[in-house]
């Protein structure tokens, strides 16, 4: 039986038809959801990694008052903006995007247009759908040209040159190609 790991749930909440997981329970939903939250959170960091390690050079800021004269030990100051607002980036994109009236337009098998209209509103949400919807849904393609690999270095065939053997691929491909569509190339 097939089991659904927490990209599967995320997957199908990042889709505008699936969004709601009615057919998960709970649970199912809690761990779909904090996968996406840890997934933005990662998405936020990596984005501050690049600020930080690209900085722009700033004129010199005369201090105000109340910067010159500030306790030191204060708990807060800036780092806690930053946190605040980076945690209102990710439960607002969550939540905004589980609460908005979707169009018909965009319901449909395929999300990726909904992502690319949408990835103004939702940077974070975007950028994770694209990443979970890349993902190849098979390996049976790689699996075909390993199994054709095989067929081709035998035990008569093993001193066979590596770009040989890729040619071999090749054309085996273009021939399969061929058979299954004629006009390819046409």
């Amino acid at each position: 039986m097939f089991t659904f790991d927490e990209k599967h749930l995320a997957a199908a909440v990042l889709h505008p038809l699936y969004r709601r997981l009615t057919f998960a329970s709970t649970y199912s939903k809690t761990i779909a959801h904090s996968y996406i939250r840890q997934q933005i959170d990662e998405i936020l960091a990596l984005n501050s990694q690049e600020q930080m390690t690209l900085p722009e050079p700033s004129k010199k800021k005369h201090k105000s008052m109340e910067d010159q004269f500030a306790d030191p030990d204060d708990v807060g100051g800036i780092n806690a903006i930053d946190m605040v607002s980076t945690t209102t980036v990710k439960n607002d994109e969550l939540d905004k995007y589980l609460k908005m009236n979707i169009e018909d337009i965009y319901k449909q098998s395929n999300p990726l247009p909904f992502w690319k209209h949408h990835q103004h509103k939702f940077p974070c949400l975007s950028l994770l759908a694209r990443r979970l919807f890349s993902i190849p849904v098979t390996s049976a393609a790689v699996e075909r040209s390993f199994s054709a690999a095989g067929l081709a270095v035998t035990e008569r065939r093993s001193s066979l040159d590596p770009d040989t053997v890729n040619n071999i691929l090749f054309v085996r491909s273009i021939q399969n190609l061929l058979e299954r569509n004629p006009d390819f190339f046409s």
